[in-house]
């Protein structure tokens, strides 16, 4: 053996260097609810226009009520997605976007479920997918210097 072979280890020589963190799974777990909500939305709209131009709507509703619906509705499923895909690179507008997105349709779909009797329990998932964005290690990966 060789004084090479024995030579102290320097420990600073051997540590790997800091690098950032990876995206929290919490992060990645609110863009697969946030995507999945959009596409429902863009699905809902476009099943609205299916049922116009079939004539298969309730005959108290109005066409242009039904239209109304569908822009809303492919907007804002288009503007989920798009926000989404920014959440994956650490984009705070886009978290703010879609918390308040969230936070909107949550009590708008409580308030239907409650008074009006219809409705899903959907107001839930929109509810999930802003509270994931606000845990512990979703605000600190939001909060780093970018």
């Amino acid at each position: 053996m060789t004084v090479a072979d024995h030579a102290p280890v320097d420990p600073v020589a051997v540590t790997p260097p800091e690098e950032e963190p990876g995206r929290p799974g919490l992060v990645t777990a609110a863009v697969v609810v946030w995507i999945v909500l959009g596409v429902l939305m863009i699905g809902t709209a476009v099943l609205f226009a299916v049922g116009l131009l079939f004539g298969s709507l309730d005959p108290t509703t109005e066409p242009i009520a039904v239209v109304a619906a569908m822009i809303v509705l492919a907007a804002a499923g288009v503007g989920t997605v798009v926000g989404a895909r920014r959440l994956r690179d650490g984009s705070r507008t886009a978290r703010i976007g879609l918390t308040v997105l969230g936070a909107v349709l949550g009590v708008v779909g409580l308030v239907q479920v409650t008074f009006l009797g219809v409705g899903g329990v959907w107001f839930v998932a929109f509810v999930v997918g802003a509270v994931l964005l606000h845990l512990p290690a979703a605000r600190a990966w939001f909060g780093r210097s970018s």
